[in-house]
């Protein structure tokens, strides 16, 4: 079905999308501690980075690079491993079982994640819908550091791979293709890129462990195409148009699938294809999954 209704959002709201996807890395971030300080018998320890968190939310908001720049990321992350560390010492098992390890190496992966997202933003803040030209396998290598960092933070519930030989009951199977006439260079806005791994983490989140999810890009003939299909719980039909408003979220997962987000990531992809002139498509059927297909027209004076 072609979406083709006028986004129900407001201005404002409109502007967080933007930001959207590192906020919800911040959230991460934030939970993760969280998590650590209620099961510490030392809570006062982690009130500071917790608060940290809270400012880079605030200054990617309002766009303030005194603190939203690599260097206070990496400030950031080195204020979390000593705190980390610190904690180690005085309880290096917390009161759940769960080991201090466990939780750095959780938030490496998280922050090697957000230090690329952040590094794109920042291009993005000076070139909004600039087309640039990416190599194939770095965005592939880029992805994998995504689903890594997916894996990793959900504490061994599920694992992510690419070879259905080595799948096992829990695993989700990730089939990615990549083609284009530049052979190996992509070209897209960063935001796109965005939008890519937003619609990939909401298939993700909405299939259960055991699925399927498969990923397609495609830049031929002047059009950049982008397709993901989940085995997931798809969304009732007469929903279809409904997914792409501001937080909306399909009813039949709202109250049984646990997500920190908002319902935003359709809405940013619907309002960023309509900003690059494009078109997208979602068919689903409630129990059976959902595919999502986008199409962009390349500017003419792209060398693709």
């Amino acid at each position: 079905m072609k979406i083709t209704k006028d986004i129900q959002a407001t201005e404002e709201e409109i502007e967080g999308l933007e930001m959207h996807s590192v906020v919800n890395i911040i959230s991460v971030i934030s939970s993760q501690l969280q998590l650590i300080q209620m099961d510490t018998s030392y809570p006062e320890l982690l009130d500071p980075p917790i608060n940290r968190a809270l400012e880079f939310a605030d200054a990617s908001h309002s766009k303030d690079k005194s603190v939203f720049n690599v260097e206070s990321l990496r400030n950031f992350e080195e204020h979390i491993n000593e705190t980390l560390n610190d904690l180690k010492t005085k309880q290096p098992v917390l009161n759940d079982d769960s080991h201090v390890d466990e939780y750095s190496k959780i938030l490496k992966n998280v922050f090697d994640v957000f230090e690329v997202r952040l590094k794109e933003i920042i291009q993005r803040w000076e070139d909004p819908n600039t087309w640039i030209p990416i190599r194939v396998k770095n965005f592939v290598d880029d992805f994998k550091e995504f689903f890594y960092a997916m894996e990793k933070n959900s504490k061994g519930r599920y694992k992510i791979i690419y070879n259905i030989a080595e799948q096992d009951e829990k695993d989700y199977l990730v089939n990615f293709a990549i083609n284009s006439e530049g052979e190996e260079i992509i070209y897209m806005p960063l935001i796109l890129k965005d939008v890519i791994r937003d619609l990939i983490a909401n298939a993700r989140k909405y299939t259960s462990p055991g699925g399927e999810i498969t990923v397609g890009i495609s830049q031929k003939d002047r059009i950049f195409r982008f397709v993901v299909e989940d085995s997931g719980y798809g969304i009732l039909k007469d929903e279809l148009e409904k997914v792409v408003d501001y937080g909306y979220r399909g009813s039949n997962v709202k109250e049984t699938v646990r997500t920190m987000g908002g319902g935003f990531g359709l809405t940013k992809a619907y309002y960023v294809v309509n900003e690059l002139n494009g078109d997208m498509w979602i068919d689903s059927e409630a129990g059976e999954g959902t595919k999502i297909k986008v199409e962009i027209p390349i500017p003419e004076d792209i060398n693709s």
